[in-house]
């Protein structure tokens, strides 16, 4: 069989290279049932890292599994970089992409770099999609990309209790050891979508009579979205809410969404292909047409939004991510974060009780002109499944455990009227 060029590639992972043919939005969902993956391509790198042999422990007590989905856009592979970095653990998935207003040295690039670092080689649990495609995050073709990523996380593995989206403008406020921790607790069912509880039935009704039209769908590269002339009629079979984009969603309900047991989310998905910005309509009007999940469902997205004059010691809100973070800011809080709550060195992930040590390398004739920052374990002594949480963790646990317990913030709001029979 001929091997097809590097712009073909779909899903790079540290060993060899995975393949996956895209869809448009209305097919996504039955692309998920297709064959995925074919091996044998060669990177004609014969370097073959050490690899740690162990699979996360899914006992009752362990800490979970978080898949994270971490993408973006032309010129921000720094940023993944620097966001996987700080949300990195051996026990967890990373699903990383670059969308196609990148180019394909980009995206290839950003695929060696990943293969090339030995903590996630070792680790074997960081995948970088190597085609991609438009995508433009007011439009239908946001939220394929969102349950494109899903369905892949799904494929790749059988571990993980929830799924995370991460854009460039974030970045973690809790080292992954006090999540894991915090997380550890809860039912694995449960997910985190935050409501616009001010945002009437009315006012989302009008939303969506707009048709619009996104050419990336269909279009190699993003496109911006455009109006029709035409309204049509809000749904009368189902009630349209609105909300956060930016969700925490359980397997169990990311299975609900993508396999298509039950129709509602697929006909949704339809519909939602002509509405703009479905990311904040879509997740928010399954959980409330859905009743096996609206009683699984927290009212937050457990984001910090950021205002003009934050500093790390204002971000202590129920929180375990902070948005968003400006390119041009020179990364100034950024650092402030990485220095007094992460812990993490310029270029090396957060240190949690997995690894045993990370330090500085000086090189340059002893001088400090550059710094190699790396994490370094032995092998065989690595406990993934142990993590070590500080008061912040801890207290996050205690605050997402009570939440739980008391009901409080969870969503009810769907009158049983409206609900799908």
């Amino acid at each position: 069989m001929k091997l097809p060029k590097l712009e073909s590639l779909i899903v790079f992972s540290n060993t060899h290279l995975k393949f996956l043919a895209s869809g448009t939005l209305l097919l996504l969902v039955g692309a998920y049932l297709s064959p995925y993956f074919q091996h044998g391509y060669s990177t004609g790198n014969t370097w073959t890292p050490n690899r740690v042999k162990t699979e996360p422990s899914k006992n009752s007590g362990d800490p979970p599994v978080l898949a994270y989905w971490i993408y973006g856009s032309s010129g921000d592979s720094d940023r993944i970089l620097k966001l996987l970095r700080a949300t990195y653990h051996p026990r967890n998935q990373y699903l990383l992409l670059l969308d196609s207003s990148s180019s394909s040295n980009e995206r290839s690039d950003l695929a060696v770099t990943v293969q090339s670092d030995p903590v996630f080689s070792a680790f074997d649990n960081v995948n970088v999609v190597g085609r991609s495609y438009g995508v433009n995050q007011i439009g239908g073709s946001g939220l394929a990309a969102l349950l494109h990523a899903s369905a892949l996380l799904l494929k790749i593995s059988a571990n993980w209790d929830w799924f995370i989206t991460l854009g460039p403008s974030d970045y973690p406020i809790m080292t992954q050891d006090d999540i894991l921790h915090a997380f550890t607790f809860l039912p694995r069912e449960l997910n985190f979508v935050h409501f616009a509880n001010t945002t009437t039935s009315d006012e989302n009704n009008e939303r969506v009579k707009r048709i619009v039209v996104d050419p990336s769908i269909y279009n190699r590269k993003s496109k911006p979205i455009f109006y029709t002339t035409g309204i049509r009629n809000p749904p009368n079979t189902f009630k349209i809410l609105a909300g956060s984009p930016w969700v925490i969603l359980s397997r169990q309900f990311i299975e609900f969404c993508v396999k298509g047991w039950d129709n509602f989310p697929r006909k949704l998905l339809m519909y939602m292909n002509n509405v703009e910005s479905p990311l904040e309509l879509y997740f928010q009007t399954v959980v409330c047409n859905s009743p096996g999940f609206q009683n699984m469902t927290i009212d937050s997205d457990l984001r910090y939004v950021m205002s003009g004059n934050d500093t790390v010691n204002k971000m202590e809100e129920m929180a375990i991510v902070a948005r968003p973070f400006k390119k041009e800011d020179g990364d100034g809080l950024m650092k402030e974060v990485d220095t007094n709550i992460l812990k993490r060195c310029a270029n090396g992930v957060v240190r949690g009780k997995w690894c045993f040590d990370q330090k500085s390398n000086v090189t340059g004739n002893g001088d400090l002109v550059k710094m190699e920052e790396r994490v370094e374990w032995r092998l065989g002594v690595v406990d993934i499944n142990s993590v070590e949480a500080s008061p912040q963790g801890v207290k996050l646990g205690q605050r997402l455990s009570r939440l739980v317990s008391e009901g409080t913030m969870r969503f009810d709001g769907c009158p049983k009227s409206m609900l799908m029979n």
